[in-house]
């Protein structure tokens, strides 16, 4: 992976992710790459650009993030962008995160030395009608907007296949997704490589089995109103009575990675050994 021009990104408001990124920043001068931050890291020779969104216009050849999950999933969705990310934990269980600050060092050298490769994880593009949401590398939660009514959902999964269920909500999720939101209603643990998507049910009235099911489209609609939640960061109305889909992204997330733990390092990062 040639690489000239890198694009680090610190958490905002945070004072221990900006002195990592600040000692990155340094480090990555000394070994002779060309350095865009966010925010600013007030470094001598480092650029900066003002919104995330703008290092979309710069010639980045990978990104370096230094934070938690959430931040590396927000992330994903503003840059929506096929460019290497490498993911320095700081707070957090680091699910998604490749080093802690303390290898950074070492994860530089392991660049310069071909000793790394790159992991492709499928992420949902979501549409409502013809609209466009932002892609979730996790999941999408559909979830009823009256506490007092629960929807009759009607998914379809393709050639004939629709079920209906009264239920609270549905989680469709990636295999990256499957140690995220839905591992807390029971999903099963889906190898990191699959190109499958889990349908989920919470709150089913009559029990309905998770589906693992090909990355390719599904419909859903129910009676009632629902809120679409992207990651668990980003909100969307459903109007009762209108079609959701949801297909694999064209662009999968591109992550760096150095150990052989490879699709199955999140039951690692989750604590079992």
């Amino acid at each position: 992976m040639a690489i000239s021009k890198i694009g680090l990104i610190a958490k905002e408001a945070h004072g221990e992710a900006k002195q990592v990124a600040s000692d990155i920043a340094k480090l990555l001068l000394s070994r002779g790459y060309k350095v865009t931050s966010f925010p600013n890291l007030h470094v001598k020779s480092v650029d900066h650009v003002r919104a995330v969104k703008d290092l979309r216009d710069t010639s980045i050849d990978l990104f370096v993030t230094v934070s938690g999950d959430g931040t590396i999933l927000r992330l994903l969705r503003i840059l929506d962008s096929t460019v290497p990310f490498l993911c320095v934990n700081v707070g957090g269980r680091g699910i998604l995160a490749e080093v802690k600050p303390a290898q950074i060092d070492k994860a530089i050298e392991k660049l310069e030395g071909n000793d790394s490769y790159l992991e492709k994880r499928i992420r949902i593009q979501t549409k409502i009608g013809e609209k466009e949401l932002p892609p979730a590398l996790n999941e999408v939660y559909a979830i009823r907007q009256a506490i007092t009514r629960t929807p009759l959902f009607t998914i379809e999964l393709g050639k004939g296949s629709v079920f209906s269920q009264r239920m609270d909500g549905l989680l469709v999720c990636t295999p990256t997704g499957s140690t995220g939101h839905a591992y807390s209603y029971g999903n099963p643990f889906l190898e990191g490589s699959m190109n499958v998507f889990a349908i989920t049910p919470v709150g089913a009235i009559k029990r309905f089995p998770t589906i693992i099911k090909s990355a390719t489209e599904i419909r859903l609609t129910a009676n009632y109103s629902l809120k679409l939640v992207i990651d668990g960061q980003e909100t969307f109305d459903l109007e009762p009575n209108s079609y959701v889909s949801f297909r694999r992204h064209k662009r999968d997330a591109v992550f760096v990675r150095f150990d052989t733990a490879g699709p199955f390092r999140q039951l690692r990062n989750l604590g079992f050994e």
